[in-house]
Order: C-alpha cells, then sequence, then structure tokens
C-alpha cells in the first residue's frame, strides 16, 4: 500500500512548511529509527528519554524518504522531504487515519481506560466476542490480536500509525469489532485521535504514571478524554463508586449518548456481592440490573474482579449479546496472561499478577487473603526505575501490613540503582518482616524455598511481562517461566 505525500497533507492546517518534493510515495511509518524501511515517514518524536530528531540521519540511512517533525534539521538532504508540524501526535494520528482510510469502517469499537482493570476487561470482552463467533481485534498490555492473528507489543496502546493499521488489517479479514486498551499516555499523546467509539468504561482513577500527569486532576483530564470521542448514540459505562468515575458520569448525563453507571452504588448494574467458593475455587458474582438478579461465576478472584466482570457484563449486554450466554461462558473462558494466574507449587500456591500501583497490589492481596486459609503470604515485588517513585514508600507499606513476608526486589530498574528503588520501597515498610534481594530469579527461588504447607507466594508486578529493562539492556524474563525453573531446582512442579 502506497498514498503520495502531496495527498496525506493536502489541506492539513498542522503543515508549517515542506522542504522537498510533495510527490514522494510513502509506503509506511514509524517512530524507531532502527525499525525503519525504504519509503517510510519518520515521525522525529521528542521522547521521555531520547529526542527522535537526534536519529533523523539514522533514519535516512535505513531508508526513510520523508521526517516529519516540529522544527527543521539544520541540515537539509535535497534528496529527502522535509515536513515541519506544529502539533506531531496530532499530525501522525491524521495521517495514519488518511493513509489507512479508516474513517467510517463498519466496526464497534470499545475503548476501556482507568488505572487498573483494563487488561481484564478488555480481554473478557474479546474471550466473549470469540466465544460468540464474532471476528474482533484486541489491542492492550498483553499483546495485540487481529482476527485470530498475535502480535506482541510493548505499550497498552500502540502509536497511532500502528493502531490504524492494525484496524485496517483487521477490517481487511472481517473484524467487526475493536476492543482496546485506552492509556492516559495515548490520550495525552493522541494515539488515538481521529477514533470513534461505539463503547467506552471507566474502571476507577489512582495514584499511577506522576512522572507524566503531575497532578491527580492531570491524570482525570487525561482519561475523560475517552469520552468526548463517543460517536452519537454511543455508550458509556461508568464505575461510579469511584469519585472521579462519578464526575465522569454526572457530566455524561448532559451529553447525547447513554452514560450507565455500575458499582455497589450504581442503578444500572449494581454489584449486589461476591463470594469464593472454596470447592469450586470459582467466586460467585451477584448483580441487579433492571430490577432481575444474575449470579455469575468466574476463575477470577477478588472483589476487584468482580468490578471488572461486572463491566464486561455490562458492555456485553449493551452491545445486544445475550445475558444466559454469558454466564454460561464465563467461567470456561481462557486465563488472562499474567492476571491472578494461581498455579499450585505442592503443597502451597503461587499467585502471578500485574499489580504495579498502591491501589492495585492492595486489591491482588486483599483477594489472596480470601484463597489463603491458614497459611502465611509471601510477597514478592519492586517498583519500576526513572518512573514515579512517590509510589514506592505506599506500596512497601500496603505489602507489609497485607503480608506475613515481603522480599523486595527489581522490577525494570532503567537508569535508575536497584539500591536507591529498593530503599524507597522499604521507607514504607512497617515491620521487620522482609528482606532485600535485588535479583529478582534469586527472589523468586528465595520465597519458594521459605513457603510451607498452605502458604501462598505472591510474584507482584510484572505479570505477562516478557523483558526485564536494565539501562540499555532487554533481557528476557517472563515471571512464570524464571517461577517453573527455580521450582525445578527444589524438586517442586508447577500447575
Amino acid at each position: 500500500m502506497n498514498r503520495l505525500l502531496s495527498e496525506l497533507i493536502a489541506s492539513q492546517p498542522l503543515v508549517i512548511n515542506v522542504e522537498g518534493p510533495p510527490g514522494i510515495a510513502i509506503a509506511g511509518f514509524n517512530s524507531d529509527s532502527r525499525l525503519i524501511r525504504p519509503q517510510e515517514m519518520f515521525f522525529a518524536l521528542a521522547g521521555e528519554q531520547r529526542d527522535g530528531n537526534a536519529f533523523i540521519e539514522n533514519a535516512i540511512a535505513k531508508g526513510a524518504s520523508v521526517i516529519v517533525s516540529q522544527q527543521m534539521p539544520a541540515h537539509i538532504r535535497p534528496d529527502i522531504t522535509y515536513v515541519q508540524v506544529s502539533d506531531i501526535h496530532q499530525f501522525m494520528a491524521e495521517t495514519a487515519a488518511r493513509f489507512y482510510q479508516t474513517a467510517g469502517l463498519d466496526m464497534t469499537m470499545i475503548g476501556v481506560t482507568g488505572t487498573n482493570g483494563k487488561t481484564t476487561i478488555a480481554t473478557l470482552i474479546h474471550h466473549l466476542l470469540t466465544a460468540f463467533s464474532q471476528p474482533s481485534i484486541f489491542i492492550g498490555t498483553t499483546g495485540i490480536h487481529v482476527a485470530g492473528t498475535y502480535y506482541a507489543t510493548d505499550y497498552t496502546t500502540p502509536p497511532a500509525f500502528e493502531i490504524h493499521r492494525i484496524i485496517r488489517e483487521g477490517y481487511d479479514r472481517g473484524a467487526k469489532f475493536l476492543i482496546m486498551e485506552v492509556s492516559s499516555h495515548a490520550l495525552k499523546l493522541k494515539r488515538v485521535w481521529e477514533m470513534a467509539f461505539d463503547a467506552a468504561i471507566f474502571t476507577n482513577l489512582t495514584h499511577e504514571h506522576r512522572e507524566l500527569h503531575p497532578t491527580m486532576d492531570d491524570y482525570f483530564q487525561a482519561k475523560s478524554k475517552l469520552f468526548d470521542m463517543l460517536k452519537p448514540g454511543g455508550f458509556a459505562l461508568i464505575n461510579t463508586d469511584d469519585p472521579y468515575g462519578e464526575k465522569i458520569f454526572q457530566r455524561g448525563l448532559t451529553l447525547q449518548q447513554t452514560f450507565f453507571d455500575y458499582g455497589k452504588t450504581a442503578k444500572a448494574f449494581k454489584l449486589t456481592g461476591s463470594q469464593f467458593d472454596h470447592t469450586t475455587r470459582l467466586q460467585n458474582i451477584y448483580l441487579t440490573h433492571n430490577n432481575a438478579e444474575e449470579i455469575f461465576k468466574t476463575r477470577l478472584i477478588g472483589e476487584y474482579n468482580a468490578y471488572n466482570v461486572l463491566a464486561v457484563y455490562a458492555a456485553m449486554t449493551s452491545l445486544g449479546f445475550d445475558s444466559k450466554r454469558i454466564q454460561s461462558e464465563l467461567p470456561s473462558l481462557p486465563d488472562i496472561d499474567g492476571r491472578f494466574e494461581w498455579l499450585r507449587a505442592g503443597d502451597f500456591s503461587v499467585v502471578i499478577d500485574f499489580a504495579h500501583t498502591p491501589d492495585g497490589l492492595e486489591k491482588l492481596l486483599t483477594a489472596v487473603h480470601t484463597i489463603r486459609g491458614k497459611g502465611r503470604i509471601i510477597t514478592i515485588f519492586g517498583c519500576p526505575g526513572s518512573r514515579d517513585p512517590s509510589k514506592r514508600p505506599l506500596m512497601g507499606a500496603i505489602a507489609s501490613r497485607l503480608s506475613d513476608f515481603v522480599i523486595i526486589t527489581t522490577d525494570d530498574v532503567h537508569f535508575e540503582e536497584p539500591a536507591a528503588i529498593i530503599h524507597d520501597i522499604i521507607r514504607g515498610m512497617t515491620t521487620n518482616h522482609y528482606k532485600a534481594i535485588e535479583d529478582r530469579r534469586t527472589a523468586i527461588g528465595e520465597g519458594l524455598k521459605m513457603a510451607r504447607a498452605g502458604d501462598v507466594v505472591v510474584i507482584a508486578g510484572r505479570g505477562h511481562e516478557r523483558f526485564q529493562y536494565i539501562k540499555d539492556e532487554k533481557k528476557p524474563f517472563i515471571d512464570r517461566e524464571v517461577l517453573k525453573e527455580e521450582a525445578t531446582k527444589l524438586q517442586l512442579s508447577i500447575n
């Protein structure tokens, strides 16, 4: 697929200046100079760690034919076209939408936003759509699924040019639905600009991403933008037990779209209770909708997952799917990678979960209390480096309060010293029932050695993630695989 640059930038008010031939053909896009292919457009983005303008020559060497930036480079080559724009993020989205011609496609688009719960809700909807024989696209933290094909990703919400490429590919392969996690980064950086959603879901808003959002209000304003992107006639599902959700809901009542509330205090989809069944190892979820009581069974544990399942039920029924069929499908849906993966290790249990925020860790450990019986909870976790340091002591306090023993270790340290990150976590610890082990593999092995019959070892913070980032190094590291390897050394079977 090729398009002329002149067609892509025609009547484009964001374009300030063009140097070089505008009639050049474009074959695709990228913002990573290492991945550029011939005839592609390179977006020189100013990132958190690096400025893309410093890699323009690298992109040209790889075959880039057009360079887009908010500033013209000092050195202009006559064989390359340079486009200066006022807003590179918005320009990227608008240009990608034109290139892949995604506007107005006959596809139901569902966006999920919030601090926690996005992956679980989006994945369950994707699994249910598959069970209902509805071809769909999934875009989220755990990867990208396009009508049965899986692609790995490093993003919760990928760059705009990737989103529109995926939508076009999925549509051409028969996809009728798009379900995607929409991060605050994506909303603030306009990755989902030029998209119109049929349904939007808000889960909650808690402490996270302070490196991008200096205040909670800034974080809230970013998340709120999703609900301005609803189509006329679209609907929103809002967790109004969350105070930020209540703000969105009240604002939504003044709009032309339909806003439904869900939660314990909601009127539309009311959560009336949840209970873990130790015999079946399923959670029973009780809800009321249209004055009718419903009971759902799921392998997902904890009250926070009751909220997630309620949101899924609300979305699917609002889209017109049969509630009884949803009930029957839920208990047998595939596990969600890195989300409350409950495993047996001999006579004790292991739970692997992505919980990486104070609220997420608290909800995870509270859920673990419902399954542990009389055993101990041994929690292994760390916090990322080069990110919001204020959450570290908060997570230390939560781990020490809700665990019998804590092993503090590393996550993605990026460009920070592991010892400094661990020190920040220790500042929040309220007991001395902990130890610090920098190497995450060693920490997991130590947790297994400590465990006794009936204990639960919780490995938190990374979940599905496939790599650990240490300075410039990207090391393969999957908690589940490392767990199995360390268990084998101890002659333990994981299942």
